[in-house]
């Protein structure tokens, strides 16, 4: 998994085109890259990132994700690897969340769909108070030219907001 890692990332600085893949990588969280602290197949939503691989408490497993955003002004996050769709079909990325302190909107998942390098459409589901494991889902059809759909799991930029994720999803809606 760190090779992947390395070679996205390779890519992606070399304007290569973006590896999409046939299901979601590490949907639990179970492994970390131990230069960064992230777990693998995720990218963080910027750097430095306050998104960070956890043993605390995973919904399932022995890992999670933690995010501790403790800023009101910029917003935190990992972004899952691209994961091949077809436009017209309804798609669902779902996750659990449990969140530790902070204020709404709290924690979100997002559904974000691609053609090529481009983010084309994005869809969310997000929750304030979720004191045990609580799951987020969200569906959406697959727009015309969408190539590659991600999970985006969140702390939004006007809170501040410590939570947990894990057990994330991305599906065909049957």
């Amino acid at each position: 998994m760190l090779r992947l890692l390395a070679v996205t990332t390779i890519a992606l600085a070399l304007g290569a085109p973006v590896p999409v893949h046939d299901e979601l990588l590490q949907p639990s969280f179970e492994a970390v890259v131990e230069e960064t602290g992230l777990p693998v197949a995720w990218q963080p939503w910027h750097e430095p990132s306050a998104a960070a691989y956890s043993l605390a408490d995973a919904h399932s497993g022995v890992a999670c994700v933690a995010i501790l955003d403790e800023s009101d002004a910029q917003s935190e996050g990992l972004r899952s690897e691209r994961v091949k769709v077809e436009p017209g079909v309804t798609y669902r990325a779902s996750v659990w969340t449990k969140i530790l302190g902070g204020g709404a909107p709290g924690a979100a998942v997002y559904l974000e769909f691609w053609e090529g390098k481009q983010r084309t459409a994005n869809y969310s589901a997000h929750v304030s108070d979720a004191e045990d494991w609580t799951q987020l889902m969200v569906e959406h059809v697959a727009p015309e030219g969408a190539e590659a759909a991600t999970v985006l799991v969140y702390a939004a930029s006007t809170t501040m907001v410590h939570s947990l994720f894990d057990d994330a999803a991305l599906e065909p809606v049957d």
